[in-house]
C-alpha cells in the first residue's frame, strides 16, 4: 500500500510538472504573437466595430468604425463622422488587441490616399490640428501635408480629426 501511494505521489508530481511546462509555452507563445501585432493591424482589423477614441489633445470621438487602414479609422455615430489618423489615438477602447497583419490594401492606404479622395470629392471639411481649426475645401495634398482652399498648410502630424463641415 505504501508503494502504490509512492508511485501515485511520482505520477501526480510528473503531470503538474507536465501541465505547468505546457501552460508556461502557450503563455509565451501568445506573449510572442502579440508582440507582434501593430496598432496598424489593430486599427484595419476595426471595420465595423464600436469604438471610444481619445485623441491626443484630450477630446474623445465615439462611434462605428465604417472604414478603416494602418494609418486611420473613418468613425461615425448617425450623421456625425470624423477621420482620425492613428497618431492622433491616445487611446482606443473597444478594439480587440490581437488582429492579423491587415490586408496589402488597408496596408497602404496612407492618410494620404484618404485626405486625396476628400480633395477629389470637392466637399468642405474642418481640419483639426494642434487647437487650429481650419474650414473650407482641400485644395491639395502633399506628402505629409494638406493645403487648405485658405492657403493654409497643415502637416498631417498635426491632424487630429477631419469632419465634414457643413456647406
Amino acid at each position: 500500500m505504501r508503494w502504490a501511494d509512492l508511485f501515485d505521489d511520482l505520477e501526480a508530481q510528473v503531470t503538474r510538472s507536465e501541465r505547468e511546462a505546457f501552460e508556461d509555452e502557450v503563455r509565451a507563445r501568445t506573449d510572442s504573437e502579440r508582440a507582434a501585432v501593430s496598432l496598424g493591424a489593430v486599427l484595419a482589423a476595426s471595420d465595423g466595430v464600436r469604438v471610444r477614441v481619445t485623441l491626443t489633445d484630450g477630446s474623445a470621438v465615439a462611434g462605428v468604425v465604417i472604414d478603416c487602414a494602418a494609418q486611420w479609422l473613418h468613425v461615425a455615430d448617425g450623421p456625425r463622422e470624423w477621420l482620425v489618423p492613428a497618431w492622433a489615438i491616445a487611446a482606443l477602447e473597444g478594439v480587440a488587441p490581437g488582429a492579423a497583419a491587415p490586408g496589402t490594401i488597408a496596408a497602404r492606404l496612407t492618410l494620404g490616399h484618404a485626405l486625396r479622395a476628400l480633395a477629389d470629392d470637392g466637399g468642405a471639411v474642418a481640419v483639426t490640428a494642434g487647437g487650429v481649426q481650419s474650414r473650407g475645401r482641400i485644395e491639395a495634398v502633399g506628402a505629409d501635408y494638406v493645403v487648405m482652399e485658405t492657403g493654409r498648410l497643415i502637416p498631417f502630424a498635426a491632424i487630429l480629426t477631419v469632419v465634414p463641415a457643413p456647406s
